[in-house]
């Protein structure tokens, strides 16, 4: 193989690389006020407001518990972050798909698996997220 085209495989194969590095990254959301609206088995609809700063992790709920470090996979538009976390009870495992700009929007699916089961062994919440502003007000979590 000539010495040109090694270098343009090599140099292609480090671009896949830098850019599977890149795109597998924990989305972030903008700073501020968001509305989050969730859908459920059980609960129904419900929409609450989330203030939202600069280390924000999306992946975990602050009440989630000892919880291991997210897994991003790139899928297509959207990620696919995995968690493990550690509960009284036992492990929860989340596995969630992430798509959107989280700018102004996005939208995620999360499978929730528990183990053992509590009650039932899993269930799925759909989630959008709305930008509102920069300004959280005192109700916002």
């Amino acid at each position: 193989m000539p010495t040109r085209r090694i270098v343009s495989v090599v140099v292609l194969a480090a671009s896949g690389c830098l850019f599977q590095a890149a795109a597998a990254e924990l989305p972030k959301r903008k700073p501020g006020h968001w509305e989050i609206t969730t859908v459920a088995p059980g609960t129904g609809m419900t929409t609450t407001h989330a203030c939202v700063g600069p280390d924000d992790n999306i992946a975990l709920p602050a009440d989630s518990g000892d919880c291991s470090a997210p897994k991003v996979t790139p899928a297509g538009s959207e990620v696919i972050v995995d968690v493990v976390c550690k509960k009284a009870f036992g492990k929860q495992i989340m596995s969630t798909a992430f798509g959107g700009d989280f700018n102004a929007r996005y939208h995620a699916v999360m499978k929730m698996t528990f183990d053992p089961p509590e009650g039932v062994p899993s269930m799925g919440v759909t989630i959008d997220g709305k930008y509102i502003g920069p300004d959280c007000p005192p109700q916002a979590q």
